[in-house]
């Protein structure tokens, strides 16, 4: 019987029927019900369209994937298989360079049955910038701090033929610097004290230490058992090893004269019976003299003629005020300088203090009230008698220093930084010497560890280059940035053997050598390293002043040198805190400008890909984990000690911790940033304020600052 009935049969025979099921799939996820019964209807998973004759299948779009790690893991039989990771493809060479907005990915951690965490992008929901002109051009000035080529000789200043000849042949100095010029003179043919106020690298150390040396070369009967007749206070160890190392540098041409140095870290033992042995210009910090004025027998400063203080707004904000009052009480009470007149009739008939500052600040004139008699104010210009210690803060940036300044939101300032380190080191032909400032040492510790990731250690004895034994090396090779590349930490929780080492290893590193030195303030002040090219301060000072020392490391004698400063979009009006160290203006760098020098045109994708790698690390190696968390923690600790006249630029509250979390590593703000406590004992504990908890979190980052420097 012929009803017009159509019957579609399957030409193949194992293919079932493309009916519906009978029986009703009850139970599970949404997903798996429709799964199984689309398998019992005989249709694909791509076949999502009605069944029919003219059905088309659908094609589905598979995401485009980057792989960035060499290992892929799979779901195991029976598991659903993961989410695909999402990432952006690689932009095309004619497309613009503006990042793309890309959405947060999922991503598996390590094996699967994992939870999978959110990645977020470093170029997404960043706060918008000022808009700037970052194509202004920078005027190129002459060094104001350079040696003095139409001045006198040093033998014209009245130097003797001896030291004359010995800076000239051997320290390759023919012609002295304006302060050098403004000092020699006075301390050379006046009885009067000093206050030197210089930018720092113009050679203030030898003003100083040269019309003492000649004054002792002129004792005829002089040896080490003669007596101490000059003392220099340095605020540092690392100031005070430098100090000592230029005097050494002299003695080659009188070796009558005995240098001698007491700080903090080395063995008293030792120090005494240096002191018993005797010396003639001593070098030291406040706390260790203190303690062997008081303890060592043998230490006369009953002849002392000069009394130098470097350093001096830095020796008031260590708080050795009180320390330095009682040292020139003693030296005041012993002195037998009027019973020795006739004994040594070459040297001055009464004591002279001469205080040093790049900086005037309040406490530095309250320094000078302490020290100094009817002082005379010196600088570069020769500054004429003053009546008092008053005095306006013109100090200025050298001229030929170029000063950048970049705009960068917390998610991309690892990247940034890694950008600018890379265009540094791209350079074969040349070395370089780059200094990068951090707030606190596990800082410090955490951005070391992540350029020497990989990295190795040079054997002396075999002179290969070997896997580094232990964790606390301060001196490795950089993989990450490239060949001949070598990293330094240096920070006051090291020990003094340990810093002094780092320290001369990166002084004496080959020039052809790129050495990048992560550091705190410790290595801010007064110290002279061969020419450091760059300055970086990743993370602003705490106050205005310690910027000048800052970038003082560089753009030194009459080089050349470039400083970079970060800073975070709410933190732009630091930049009228510092103008006036600036007169010839700064230069702002965008972040993309950075980013492009360093990764390439396709410097989104490389920039992503880059810290991701660092991400996955982290997440891998427990250890570097661990220092990523604390260097967050004490990084937003160390940011509650601003002083308070900056506290509207720098607060806590405008801090964005997960975006900043990011430029540690961390896929998320740690959950503790304080200690540990049992679910008991937050029970029964008090909550604490907020308010009295940051201060004291401050006080408590303020202690560790001044503990780094560990005089005693």
């Amino acid at each position: 019987m012929d009803d017009g009935l159509l019957l579609n049969f399957s030409t193949e025979a194992s293919a079932p029927a493309p009916t519906k099921s009978s029986a009703k799939v009850v139970g599970g996820k949404w997903k798996d019900r429709r799964k199984a019964q689309l398998s019992a209807r005989g249709i694909k998973k791509k076949d999502r369209s009605k069944s029919g004759v003219n059905a088309q299948p659908v094609k589905e779009k598979e995401p485009k994937e980057i792989t960035t790690s060499n290992t892929e893991t799979k779901p195991t039989e029976g598991q659903p298989q993961s989410r695909p990771v999402k990432k952006r493809s690689a932009p095309s060479e004619n497309e613009n360079k503006g990042p793309s907005k890309q959405a947060r990915f999922t991503e598996g951690r390590g094996t699967a049955g994992k939870n999978d965490t959110y990645v977020s992008s470093l170029f997404t929901s960043n706060p918008e910038l000022t808009k700037r002109d970052y194509n202004q051009e920078m005027e190129v000035h002459e060094p104001s701090n350079a040696p003095l080529a139409d001045a006198t000789s040093f033998n014209g200043l009245g130097l003797n033929e001896i030291l004359n000849n010995h800076l000239t042949e051997h320290l390759s100095l023919k012609n002295p610097t304006k302060i050098q010029r403004s000092v020699l003179p006075r301390l050379l043919t006046r009885e009067r004290d000093l206050f030197v106020q210089a930018q720092t690298g113009s050679g203030k150390t030898l003003a100083f230490v040269l019309p003492i040396f000649q004054k002792l070369m002129e004792i005829k009967d002089l040896n080490r058992t003669t007596g101490i007749f000059a003392l220099i206070l340095a605020p540092t160890r690392e100031l005070a090893t430098q100090i000592y190392s230029v005097i050494e540098t002299l003695t080659r041409c009188c070796h009558r004269i005995v240098p001698g140095i007491v700080i903090g870290g080395e063995k008293k033992k030792s120090e005494k019976a240096r002191l018993r042995k005797g010396v003639n210009i001593l070098v030291a910090t406040p706390g260790r003299l203190a303690d062997h004025i008081e303890h060592t027998e043998r230490l006369d400063l009953s002849n002392i003629r000069y009394v130098v203080l470097d350093e001096g707004d830095k020796l008031m904000e260590l708080g050795f005020e009180e320390t330095i009052t009682q040292i020139l009480t003693d030296i005041e009470k012993t002195s037998r300088i009027n019973a020795t007149i006739r004994l040594y009739p070459t040297l001055p008939h009464k004591r002279i203090n001469v205080l040093c500052s790049a900086t005037i600040k309040g406490n530095v004139k309250k320094l000078g009230e302490i020290s100094l008699s009817d002082a005379e104010m010196v600088n570069n210009n020769s500054v004429p008698d003053a009546d008092d210690l008053e005095m306006a803060e013109n100090v200025a940036a050298p001229d030929q220093l170029l000063q950048q300044v970049c705009v960068v939101p917390p998610k991309l300032r690892l990247v940034s930084l890694a950008a600018i380190l890379k265009n540094i080191t791209s350079i074969k032909t040349i070395g370089s010497r780059t200094m990068i400032f951090l707030s606190c040492s596990d800082s410090v510790d955490f951005h070391f560890s992540i350029f020497a990731k990989d990295g190795k250690i040079f054997n002396k004895v075999s002179k290969e280059y070997e896997d580094p034994r232990d964790s606390q090396s301060t001196v490795l090779t950089s993989p990450l940035l490239g060949e001949n590349t070598f990293v330094y930490k240096l920070h006051g929780s090291l020990s003094q053997q340990t810093r002094t080492a780092t320290l001369s290893a990166f002084s004496k590193a080959p020039e052809d050598q790129h050495t990048i030195l992560f550091c705190t303030d410790v290595a801010s002040r007064g110290l002279d390293l061969p020419y450091i090219s760059t300055v970086i301060e990743y993370d602003p000072p705490f106050a205005t002043e310690d910027h000048l020392h800052r970038i003082g490391r560089t753009a030194r004698a009459g080089k050349s040198g470039k400083s970079f400063l970060f800073l975070l979009p709410t933190e732009e009006k630091y930049l009228e805190l510092i103008e006036h160290y600036h007169p010839n203006g700064v230069k702002h760098r965008s972040y993309e400008d950075l980013l492009t020098t360093g990764f390439g045109v396709k410097w989104d994708f490389d920039a992503t890909t880059w810290h991701l790698n660092i991400e996955r690390w982290l997440l891998e190696d427990e250890t570097t984990h661990e220092k990523a968390v604390k260097g967050f923690t004490s990084h937003i600790r160390a940011y509650a000690t601003h002083i308070s006249l900056e506290k509207s630029i720098f607060n806590l509250k405008s801090l964005h911790l997960g975006h900043l979390a990011k430029s540690f590593g961390l896929r998320e703000t740690p959950k503790k940033l304080g200690g540990k406590t049992s679910n008991n004992e937050v029970g029964k504990r008090k909550k604490e304020n907020p308010k009295d908890k940051m201060f004291r979190m401050a006080r408590m980052t303020a202690k560790a600052q001044s503990d780094e420097f560990n005089f005693m």
